[in-house]
This record gives structure tokens, sequence and C-alpha cells, in this order.
């Protein structure tokens, strides 16, 4: 396969990018009184919001809605290259599927389920609809062997016990988009993207570590980590859950990580390894954003787009939440992630 070129795409990505959210207009919605002024003032910055749009829920949904129409913008834009992105395209499918199996095992009501879900050109709205009124992950697994979909071995697997257990469910997913990145990547015979999707392999190992570090007394550490990355192997793994305390697992992986940016995400104290994902997202976007300016017609542009319209959701979606259950605003600020 030839090297995929980007130009094209980066310039795509680059107009795509004009269309999100400032900072200073993500932190102007933080003021607003109640829904009703949040959904004016989300009209007045250019979102497509619906008449009679009147509740939190209904809210998230067209915000929701919103991120998913620049998707399939830029599907369509990326068109045969597609093949080589799946960390930009599935990662938004794993995420929602790690939501939907929780939210089978747990019983949720299914818009709880679908509560903060992207619908992407694989997984739109009325399949992920779909998939959160099933019953079972072993019902949820057989919708998506009948679709097709690259991930009902995985969850079939899991899906077989009578009490399917979270963690195994999430690494399954996680282990079969870590393992479709890889290779779609390599396929595309760039070492930027490559790098991009071994660091997201450390990423979620770096998470499960520090997760079993704090509770994962009854799991071998080795059996939860994912091949594919490039700094964190199963002997860092290891070390960070033997620490048996989440703040110690993190400066293992954190010397582990260095010297890329990500690094930093995992300096700190309990307060501030809780609230780590919002860092590391704002971390990679900032290391996106100097890559694009060293490698102007590299794949950087395209996935802090891709990263960025993630974090405009995330910040959204907690600001509706906060305004309707009138959070205090600087708890609020502190939290967003946008740049």
């Amino acid at each position: 396969m030839t090297r995929t070129t980007w130009g094209d795409l980066d310039a795509r990505a680059r107009g795509l990018g004009t269309h999100l959210l400032a900072r200073h207009q993500i932190d102007s919605l933080t003021a607003a009184r109640d829904v009703a002024e949040l959904t004016a003032a989300l009209r007045g910055a250019g979102l497509t919001i619906a008449e009679g749009t009147a509740s939190a829920a209904a809210l998230e949904l067209a915000v929701r809605r919103a991120a998913a129409a620049q998707l399939r913008v830029l599907e369509r834009w990326v068109g045969e290259r597609a093949a080589v992105l799946a960390v930009v395209f599935e990662d938004e499918d794993r995420r929602s599927l790690r939501a939907l199996a929780r939210g089978a095992v747990q019983h949720a009501a299914p818009e709880a389920r679908l509560s903060g879900l992207i619908p992407t050109p694989a997984l739109p709205e009325r399949a992920l609809e779909e998939l959160s009124r099933q019953p079972s992950v072993a019902a949820l697994a057989a919708l998506l062997a009948v679709w097709a979909s690259p991930y009902a071995p995985a969850l079939r697997a899991v899906a077989a016990a009578a009490h399917p257990d979270l963690l195994h469910i999430e690494l399954a997913v996680n282990r079969t988009f870590a393992a479709r990145a890889l290779a779609a990547a390599r396929r595309g015979r760039s070492g930027e993207l490559v790098s991009y999707v071994r660091e997201t392999t450390d990423l979620e190992n770096a998470m499960a570590a520090l997760v079993l570090a704090h509770q994962g007394k009854d799991m071998v550490p080795k059996d939860a980590f994912l091949a594919g990355g490039a700094r964190v192997d199963v002997g860092v793994f290891e070390r960070a859950v033997a620490t048996g305390d989440p703040v110690a697992a993190a400066r293992v992986l954190s010397a582990a990580l260095a010297p890329a940016r990500v690094a930093r995400a995992f300096a700190g104290d309990a307060a501030a390894i809780a609230s780590i994902e919002g860092r590391l997202l704002r971390l990679r976007i900032a290391a996106l954003h100097a890559a694009r300016r060293r490698e102007p017609l590299g794949p950087a542009p395209l996935l802090e787009y891709a990263l960025r319209l993630r974090a405009q959701v995330l910040d959204l979606r907690r600001i509706i939440w906060s305004v309707a259950l009138a959070a205090p605003q600087p708890d609020l600020l502190a939290a967003l992630v946008t740049t």
C-alpha cells in the first residue's frame, strides 16, 4: 500500500476546527442561569439546536448530534483513507460499546446508557439506540454480530459468563481496538500515525494500571495488559500495579512515559490523579498542536481536530448538567478540557 497523504485532509480538518467553540466561548456558557438560557447561548454560538429543546437530556442529545454531523463530514472527506484511521473513528465506537455494555450489566435505563455517546458512521444514532435497549451483554454482542461488527466476537466471549465482569468486558473491547488501530495505522505507512496509536495504547495500559493498583487484587496484572504500546511495557505495568497505590503507580508510569508530554498528567497527589483523564486530553491536544507546526502535512492536524471535538462534547455535556443541577461555577471552570 502506498504511503497515505494528508495535505487535503489537514486543510479540511483545520476548516472544521474553525467551527469548534473557542475556550472563551466555552467559559461564557458556564454563566447560564438555567437550561433555557444555555440553549439560547449555544444557538448564539452557532450550534444547531432544534426548537422545543427544553431539557438537559434533549440539549445533550443535540450536542451529540452536532458532533456526529461533523464526524460524518470528516468521513466523507477521508474516503478510502478511513481504512487507516481506526484510531479516530473506532475510538468513539469502542467508548460507546464499553458504556453500553456497562449499562447492560447494571440494567440501566436506555437513555442513561446513551448519555455522552457520540454517533459515528459505523454506529449512528439509531444503532446506538437499538443497542441501548438490549437486555444483556450477550444480546448486545448478538446484535453486533448480525451487523458484522468486528467487536462482536470479543464481546461474545466475555458475555458467555453467567455474571459478566465489567473489567473483562472493557479489556475485551480495548484489546480489539488496540490491535485494529495499530494494524490500520501500519497500512497507512505513516510513522506519526503509528506513534500516536502506540501512545494511545500506552495510555490505556497506564489508566488500567491505576485502576488495578487501587482495586485489582483479584486479577493477574499481565492478563489486563494490552500489546502494542511503545513506552509502557508489561514490566512497567506490573510494577505500577504492584505499588498498590494509584499515586505511587502514577510515578512509575510517569517515568516510563517521559519525555512524552503526557507524562506530566501522572504527576501530583490523589486529587490530581482522580482528574487525570481531562488533563491527558488537554496534554494530547497540546502535543498534536505542536506536532502540526513541525509536520504540517502529517496526520497531526486531523488527529488534533478529532480530540478537540471530543473535548468540546465532554465540556458541553459537563456544562449542561452542571447548569441543570446548579453546580458551583468555579468548580465547573476548573474541570473544563478545551484549551
